[in-house]
């Protein structure tokens, strides 16, 4: 049972880092509305399709990868976190996100992941960016 948001996104990073399905699974919510976005993907709802998608990353060897949370807020049972991450992949190649961490706390469950979605960062260092933002 995690006591906190923080230890849950600590577990979370650690789950991804070791390649850790049991620890990945239990960081997340077991709800219909839980909701996972990984970058350029569709969603995928609940508990079993996104500890499924996780599973198939993490087979695959996860990567190293560094946080750091940008911001953080409370309220009541939900909290939420802005974070950079940068993903250093297997083959080699550095990718640069950024993630929105949605937690609920429960007072029998304690606190889990409610939402993840990821998206990239534009590129630095003069190489290419996207042509246009969106917002």
């Amino acid at each position: 049972m995690f006591n906190t948001a923080d230890e849950v996104e600590a577990a979370f990073y650690a789950a991804f880092s070791s390649a850790d399905t049991e620890t990945m699974k239990q960081v997340w919510a077991d709800s219909a509305q839980a909701v996972c976005i990984h970058p350029m993907s569709a969603p995928l709802y609940g508990q079993a399709a996104i500890v499924e998608s996780w599973s198939n990353i993490l087979e695959k060897g996860g990567g190293r990868i560094s946080h750091r949370t940008l911001y953080r807020r409370t309220e009541g049972n939900l909290a939420i976190h802005g974070i950079e991450e940068r993903l250093l992949l297997p083959q080699g190649v550095e990718a640069r996100m950024h993630a929105t961490h949605v937690y609920a706390h429960d007072t029998k469950t304690g606190w889990k992941l409610l939402m993840h979605h990821a998206s990239p960062l534009p590129v630095k260092d003069g190489k290419p960016k996207p042509e246009r933002l969106l917002h």
